[in-house]
């Protein structure tokens, strides 16, 4: 499906059975995205559990506390549960694997804990767990890993969000994780500001291809194309080129991050 929401309204309205990736390449659009999920979450009574790099848990906590968030209380009656991410990866692990049965007890335990004894029966997550293993460069145990969430959310039910320090406008980003991605997740957050990307990929097809093929172009690809998950229009047209006309689908992705680039610089 292509939606019209904005990223904001993704994660803050998020339902249980919900997964939620965000691609990200600035430590701002993490925070922010983060953080208003997280808001979001507590303000609706719900449970979360969040699995940070150190660095990335003291940008956060700093930011939900300048929005007027207590985070000390909201840990201290169980509603905010915090994991280390960089110390909880080994335990999940065997043989530089992600282990099933490692996995199972210790993450079901935690979400097992964030619900308090039924004070919290509604659970959000977020965690960088499965990005660690990415940014190392493991992607076949990142995927896997990655696996094991999903699979483990058609069990209990809950929001799951997770962000990947990637480029949305690199060709092989579009050939094989994007498609991979769709796999286990529901929507995706591709970048910041949907408006911009919808004006880059407009502008940079039209000239690729002239105004008026585009026109055709794009209504007949996004007839014709399945969207793995929700996403905006924009980007579901960058990922059917991909599919159906690869070889415009190379120089549309290179102009429309030059555009996109250029459209923030002047902001």
């Amino acid at each position: 499906m292509m939606r019209r929401e904005s990223w904001d309204q993704v994660v803050a309205d998020a339902a249980p059975g919900d997964h939620i990736v965000q691609l990200y390449q600035d430590q701002e659009f993490l925070n922010c995205a983060v953080c208003r999920y997280v808001g979001a979450g507590l303000a609706n009574g719900e449970g979360i559990v969040l699995f940070p790099t150190l660095t990335h848990w003291d940008a956060f906590r700093s930011r939900l506390e300048a929005e007027g968030v207590d985070v000390h209380a909201a840990q201290e009656r169980g509603q905010l549960t915090v994991v280390d991410a960089d110390e909880l990866l080994p335990r999940l692990m065997r043989s530089a694997m992600p282990d099933l049965p490692a996995f199972k007890g210790v993450i079901g335990d935690i979400f097992g804990q964030a619900r308090a004894g039924g004070s919290y029966p509604k659970l959000r997550a977020w965690g960088e767990l499965v990005n660690v293993l990415w940014e190392r460069g493991d992607v076949a145990a990142s995927m896997n890993l990655e696996d094991l969430f999903d699979q483990l959310n058609k069990i209990v039910s809950i929001v799951m969000f997770c962000s990947f320090l990637m480029d949305n406008f690199d060709g092989d980003v579009h050939e094989v994780m994007l498609p991979r991605l769709g796999m286990n997740h529901s929507h995706l957050i591709p970048v910041e500001d949907y408006a911009r990307l919808e004006r880059a990929v407009d502008d940079a097809l039209q000239e690729t291809v002239g105004s008026d093929e585009a026109r055709v172009l794009e209504s007949q690809l996004l007839s014709r194309y399945r969207p793995p998950y929700n996403m905006p229009r924009s980007q579901a047209l960058l990922l059917a080129l991909r599919q159906f006309l690869p070889t415009v689908a190379d120089p549309v992705l290179r102009r429309s991050r030059e555009l996109y680039s250029a459209s923030g610089a002047v902001r």
